[in-house]
């Protein structure tokens, strides 16, 4: 692999899709309360249909911007729609990952030196990024299943 790559893995597109659905079910159950109670409409509930709207649109759109990258120097998880916000994503150098955790073969659990955790779960390619994580980090403590499979 050249020195400049860059790996970046995303969220599958059954689960964006999934949470876009969520988003166009929750703005569905709104105006579906609108046009049935538009002479009598209830404010509470009507509040609590517009937050859960708001929650699943946030949610799809968290969903859409997650992005993990991997190079020869460390692994950042970064959101672009956070990231526009201001919070950027910060890079964990390999050396400094002391302890790699699986959760049930679906979830790694990065852990530093410093205390920083980084979560990478969910992704397409989990295989190669779990792969990567192990080439990348052979000093790290495992633990969890991969501690199972030693």
């Amino acid at each position: 692999m050249e020195q400049n790559t860059i790996l970046k893995f995303d969220r599958p597109p059954l689960s964006r899709l999934i949470s876009c659905a969520a988003a166009f079910g929750s703005a569905a159950l709104v105006f579906r309360y609108i046009a049935d109670s538009a002479d009598d409409i209830d404010i509470p509930s009507i509040t609590g249909l517009i937050l859960l709207f708001l929650g699943t649109l946030a949610a799809a759109v968290i969903q859409y911007g997650d992005h993990i990258y991997f190079s020869e120097s460390g692994v950042m998880y970064e959101n672009g729609f956070l990231s526009m916000l201001g919070r950027r994503g910060r890079w964990i150098r390999w050396e400094e990952i002391v302890e790699i955790r699986e959760v049930k073969r679906k979830v790694l659990i990065l852990l530093t030196n410093d205390g920083r955790r980084m979560l990478v779960d969910a992704i397409l390619g989990y295989a190669i990024a779990r792969a990567e994580i192990l080439r990348r980090a052979p000093h790290a403590v495992l633990s969890g299943t991969l501690d199972d499979a030693e």
